[in-house]
């Protein structure tokens, strides 16, 4: 390509880089080259520091070693909003989806058979229910991401490591769990079934009741010196910050078990933290961001860390996705499946912890790395069938699923 044909490539590229879809800012990676692939990313919502770390990761890392584009929507609502954004997408030329959201998966696939366009959800599962609804469509290529299982053991995990850290009054933020978020249910579920095995309790209550409850509720747990608060909803709703404040308000507490990202209820905890006096530990089951490496870096006016306990999800875990895509993309999806009736698979990947902040900085680190990252370009061309053309449904699983700390130590030391 000439130097000529470049710039008029850059021009048209930056025009495209920023338009409206149904109201919503859209933003497009975008680089000056050859690219073979544009690709949409369906985001709930461009300030999440979640979806920021997984924009990041196709932005500044996967689209600098493959030759793709990448276009993200902005906040996603509803099914509608996500169809509006597919269906813009198709008049881009984007060859495929990979969707944070994936609410309402019937409609969606059969918004994505009509346009024609390959969609996978990057990293979350959907009911067996779901599943059967639309796994013989010829576009829906699956999903990755952790089960209703690692969702629960998460929860668990956070409360077992509390419950030893000399804490007996807790508030457990519960997120979506009173509004169908099924992932925040089942965290929410582990919590209180690993603070009771841990201190002995016995809830009067079922304990599915419990986690689901739609007002604040102090629990009784059949221990007169151990106490926990259920407080719902989502923080950035005007309901779910007002019960927080006010939980806030009517007792003191050693521990914020939370079930979703905390980044942005730090300022309220730790103003606590302050107006009782003493130290409040704080663990979530959220991800491995930069917002968090800042707070887990930094410490309250008592000299410990902001954060004391992180579970979830890291960047690169939207790697195996991306190569479900591109093999659809680039015409072998036998790549991904050996299934002669579907093009669609279910992956599974769990989570990662850190307790301290040097244990959190050494894996922040490999979902940072341009040489040395969890789930690396090499990692993956080993997987993609134009790159590698002897790769097999099998390799595609053993990649996807060997997530741990331990696989990804062991995959950085033989690359």
């Amino acid at each position: 390509m000439t130097l000529k044909n470049f710039k008029v490539l850059g021009i048209l590229l930056l025009l495209l880089a920023v338009f409206a879809v149904g109201g919503k800012k859209v933003s497009a990676a975008v680089e000056d080259g050859d690219v073979q692939y544009t690709i949409g990313v369906v985001v709930y919502n461009q300030d999440s520091p979640e979806m920021n770390m997984f924009m990041n990761y196709y932005r500044e890392y996967i689209q600098q070693g493959f030759p793709v584009k990448f276009y993200f929507s902005g906040s996603i609502n509803s099914a509608e909003d996500e169809i509006n954004f597919i269906r813009a997408m198709k008049l881009q030329g984007v060859s495929g989806i990979i969707s944070f959201y994936g609410q309402d998966i019937q409609k969606i696939v059969e918004a994505c058979d009509e346009e024609e366009m390959y969609y996978v959800l990057g990293s979350g599962s959907i009911s067996d229910e779901d599943y059967d609804k639309v796994k013989t469509s010829p576009y829906f290529l699956g999903s990755v991401g952790p089960d209703a299982k690692a969702d629960y053991e998460a929860g668990y995990n956070m409360a077992d490591y509390f419950a030893d850290a000399d804490t007996s009054s807790y508030i457990v933020l519960t997120g979506g769990s009173s509004a169908g978020n099924y992932m925040h249910l089942q965290r929410t579920i582990g919590v209180l079934e690993g603070l009771a095995e841990k201190e002995g309790l016995t809830y009067s209550e079922d304990v599915e009741k419990l986690a689901s409850s739609e007002k604040t509720t102090v629990v009784d747990a059949g221990k007169d010196d151990v106490s926990i608060t259920i407080c719902p909803g989502y923080m950035t709703d005007p309901k779910g910050i007002n019960n927080l404040k006010h939980a806030f308000v009517d007792r003191n507490y050693d521990a914020v078990l939370c079930t979703f990202n905390v980044d942005e209820i730090m300022k309220t905890i730790t103003s606590k933290e302050e107006e009782q006096g003493s130290n409040i530990k704080v663990g979530a089951v959220d991800c491995f961001s930069m917002e968090n490496h800042d707070e887990i870096n930094d410490n309250d006016s008592f000299g410990n860390p902001k954060i004391d306990y992180i579970a979830g999800k890291y960047a690169s875990m939207g790697g195996p996705a991306f190569a479900i895509l591109y093999n659809a993309m680039s015409g072998h999806p036998e790549a991904n499946t050996d299934d002669a009736d579907s093009n669609t698979v279910r992956l599974y990947q769990g989570f990662w912890s850190a307790s301290d902040k040097d244990t959190f900085n050494e894996l922040y680190g490999y979902t940072q790395d341009i040489y040395k990252n969890a789930y690396s370009c090499a990692d993956l061309m080993k997987v993609i069938k134009a790159y590698s053309t002897d790769t097999t449904p099998d390799d595609l699983k053993a990649l996807t699923e060997a997530y741990t700390v331990e696989d990804v130590q062991k995959r950085i030391e033989e690359n």
